[in-house]
């Protein structure tokens, strides 16, 4: 079993966690941890890890003594467990940053910060794409100057040297270049940073209404009413669409700048009732 520190779900810990002692005991059980937690349901455990009830702070301060866990184990567990039961994406957000301060070494959770800190920033797609353009070298400055909006020296090289961790890029000679890699997060990291990465571009293209002129962008919107089958069909379109528009980026050999091309379908009404 991996240890606690490389959970970002807190169920699939305790449910791993349940499994490696019914190994070593066979009399373990849910009801046993929850007797010792001194909690009056003794299905309640089960139902958590279900996940068809959340821990409350006093179940969950049973729970942690009940399973031992020192003071630095339980700290990050009731962080994992905030993280997890979060109402929206501040608290998660708010919530994720504490469970990378616990343990900033071990290389899974490194990984999992640096995927975070990705798909959190919008420069960083960005600055990959550019070094696949220009010979930047070491220049950071430049490199910097080169984003709408720009971006400072050190953020820049903070951006190149991320790329670098999540081998996006590497270094010859004196060149960065792009690799074919690309990376994937778990649903608890997803869900959050990409909210993120969208809700920064969209802020962008707000900016960009007012600052880029208009023979450098298209920005336009559609307003009309739809079933859901109708709903459906045009997201089926958009998924098509972005697969041509990406098929005409990779054949494009003269690449000049770096564009965003943001797709939004979202309802701006209650559903009607016949």
């Amino acid at each position: 079993m991996n240890k606690l520190f490389d959970y970002l779900n807190y169920r699939c810990f305790l449910k791993d966690y349940f499994k490696e002692q019914k190994v070593k005991n066979p009399y373990y059980s849910y009801k046993y941890i929850a007797n010792k937690a001194g909690l009056k349901s003794k299905s309640f455990i089960h139902e958590v890890v279900a996940g068809k009830k959340n821990l409350s702070k006093t179940s969950l301060f049973a729970l942690g003594k009940a399973l031992d866990l020192n003071a630095k184990a339980f700290a990050y567990f009731e962080n994992l467990v905030a993280f997890n039961q979060a109402e929206n994406d501040e608290q998660k957000n708010h919530f994720f940053k504490k469970l990378m301060e616990h343990n900033k070494r071990t290389v899974s959770r490194l990984i999992s910060k640096d995927q975070y800190d990705y798909f959190s920033g919008w420069h960083h797609s960005t600055i990959r794409e550019l070094i696949g353009m220009f010979d930047v070298k070491d220049d950071y400055a430049l490199l910097g100057q080169l984003l709408r909006p720009s971006i400072s020296s050190r953020e820049a090289r903070e951006s190149v040297e991320l790329l670098e961790r999540l081998g996006l890029i590497h270094k010859t000679g004196n060149r960065f270049r792009i690799t074919h890699k690309s990376i994937t997060t778990g649903d608890e990291v997803t869900s959050i940073a990409i909210k993120n990465f969208h809700a920064q571009n969209l802020n962008i293209a707000v900016s960009a209404l007012y600052n880029c002129p208009a023979d450098e962008r298209d920005i336009s919107a559609i307003v009309g009413g739809l079933s859901l089958e109708g709903f459906t069909a045009i997201k089926c379109e958009i998924q098509l669409f972005r697969k041509k528009l990406m098929e005409i980026m990779d054949r494009d050999k003269n690449k000049r700048k770096v564009y965003v091309i943001n797709f939004q379908i979202f309802p701006t009404s209650e559903e009607a009732q016949r």
